[in-house]
């Protein structure tokens, strides 16, 4: 039988379509008036409330073989017996080599476990619905319960060299819930013979490197360190010029060929005002303009995302911004009800590693652990640099070795052109008899294809037919989740935590 892979949503939340558009799956909302088995590989409940003939057409739909993702405290198909709780973090303690490259789960939320499950502690289980194979997924989260992009908290980051460093981040870790909801969906969908596609999170077949700088305070001297290693490098690296610090030479900075110039404001400030931050974005924007520079980005100083901000941004028309209290370490995601584009980063810093007494040595090793991380799972890799800050010397390795690793180096305007016209692109898959056919918008990008949690193959998406296949030309690195010992350090100590919150509070200049 003909099988569309489409993914069919019943009551999606905005958080949800968020996070469907960054892994890039093709997906509507479900019409129960059409086949379901023939019209949906999966069906997605997000805390869906539906009607009698509904759960009917979706029990019928189950039993031809189809598979279910509910994604709720309430579940209506899963079975076992819940109960419900607030974290923190919910740690991964299972042994399941399926879910082993997430090592825990930030939610600062109330979410339900299975007690027949594991895997995340209950968070996540599979069971066969009057099948012999899996085809219900249960995920115990209510997503647009979670905070949302305004919500920021202090978190310590894993780190094998020394004590745990700590940044102002969202309190909600996108990334790992990102990868859980695709890993939940690959599963469901391999139980059924089915492939997982995806659109590539890359222009090219290698993810995406990508080097930010935020000029605050910095020299002439600082800067002209920084851009001769990029420039020694190739190194294409987009800047976020603090205005205020550089006004009297900025026409200085368009003689760093290849490199992006973009906006961290006039003064290096924060504000809960709108009119005051948009007084500060303007004057720094007016003063780009005299030195015939125009920014199309911009990212927050102290990289606070909040209320006020958003507010602000919409008077503007910039293709991006960066704020990590916003969404660290993901894919690109477009802020709920919005139009903005945020391109998450890493965001521990050379600073940040120095306030717990790292050596260059134990620095250039956090960072190359971060780096060949990210790179086992072919994620994109985006670190940061403040020209007054120690460690530079450091990145000379990163810049080898992605290199090396021939990543794609991009500057945050050209990965997010990139991610709009992803945003942009779409297709339609259908399966049958061990084929897989296509239609797409754009012949010039990448699909993802997968048949096991071990790796995938990339297509251009000028094809028409592919053929299924168990080979992976892209293959995984083994993970090792760490001990749940370390893991739970990650919140010890919160006297230490509420000390630099006080500090990093008093020193944060008000605009």
């Amino acid at each position: 039988m003909k099988r569309r892979l489409c993914i069919g949503l019943i009551s999606p939340s905005p958080y949800l379509i968020s996070l469907l558009d960054s892994i890039g799956v093709w997906y509507e909302e479900a019409d129960f008036n059409h086949n379901l088995f023939e019209s949906y590989a999966l069906l997605i409940f997000d805390s869906s409330k539906i009607n009698a003939n509904q759960m009917k057409k979706t029990d019928v739909f189950l039993n031809k073989g189809g598979s279910v993702l509910e994604i709720t405290k309430k579940p209506m198909f899963y079975s076992s017996k819940i109960s419900r709780s607030f974290s923190k973090t919910i740690f991964n303690q299972s042994s399941n080599t399926e879910f082993d490259r997430i090592s825990h789960l930030d939610v600062y939320s109330s979410w339900a476990s299975s007690m027949d499950s594991e895997l995340f502690s209950g968070l996540v289980d599979f069971q066969k619905y009057r099948s012999d194979t899996i085809n219900i997924g249960f995920f115990g989260l209510e997503l647009n319960s979670l905070p949302d992009t305004t919500n920021f908290t202090r978190k310590r980051f894993l780190s094998s060299v020394n004590e745990f460093p700590d940044e102002i981040v969202n309190k909600v870790s996108k990334d790992s819930l990102s990868d859980l909801l695709e890993l939940c969906i690959q599963k469901l969908l391999y139980s059924q013979d089915l492939p997982f596609l995806k659109k590539w999170h890359s222009p090219q077949i290698h993810p995406v490197f990508g080097f930010r700088i935020d000029s605050d305070f910095g020299t002439k001297e600082s800067l002209d360190e920084i851009h001769h290693l990029l420039k020694s490098f190739e190194i294409k690296a987009t800047w976020f010029l603090h205005i205020e610090a550089h006004e009297n030479y900025l026409e200085y900075f368009k003689a760093y060929k290849d490199q992006e110039l973009a906006l961290h404001g006039y003064k290096h400030g924060y504000s809960s005002s709108i009119s005051n931050i948009i007084e500060n974005i303007e004057l720094g924007i007016d003063k780009l303009r005299k030195s015939d520079i125009q920014a199309k980005g911009f990212c927050a100083p102290y990289g606070i995302w909040n209320f006020s901000l958003e507010q602000a941004l919409e008077k503007f028309d910039f293709n991006y911004t960066s704020e990590f209290t916003s969404g660290y370490d993901s894919l690109p995601f477009y802020v709920n009800h919005s139009k903005h584009l945020q391109i998450p980063i890493h965001p521990i810093c050379t600073g940040s590693l120095k306030r717990k007494n790292f050596t260059i040595s134990d620095m250039e090793n956090y960072f190359l652990d971060i780096y060949q991380q990210k790179n086992s799972l072919f994620k994109p890799v985006f670190f940061y640099h403040h020209p007054m800050q120690t460690g530079l010397p450091l990145f000379k390795k990163i810049f080898e070795q992605a290199q090396s690793d021939e990543l794609t180096n991009l500057t945050f305007n050209e990965f997010a052109e990139f991610w709009h016209d992803r945003n942009n692109f779409e297709f339609t898959a259908f399966f049958e008899d061990g084929n897989i056919s296509l239609k797409t918008n754009m012949t010039d990008k990448y699909l993802y294809i997968s048949n096991s949690p071990e790796g995938f193959e990339l297509i251009t998406s000028k094809k028409e037919l592919v053929i299924k296949s168990v080979n992976t030309s892209f293959k995984y690195g083994t993970r090792s989740i760490p001990f749940l010992q370390s893991l739970k350090k990650l919140h010890s100590n919160s006297f230490q935590i509420i000390k630099t919150n006080i500090l990093d509070w008093k020193n944060r200049y008000r605009l």
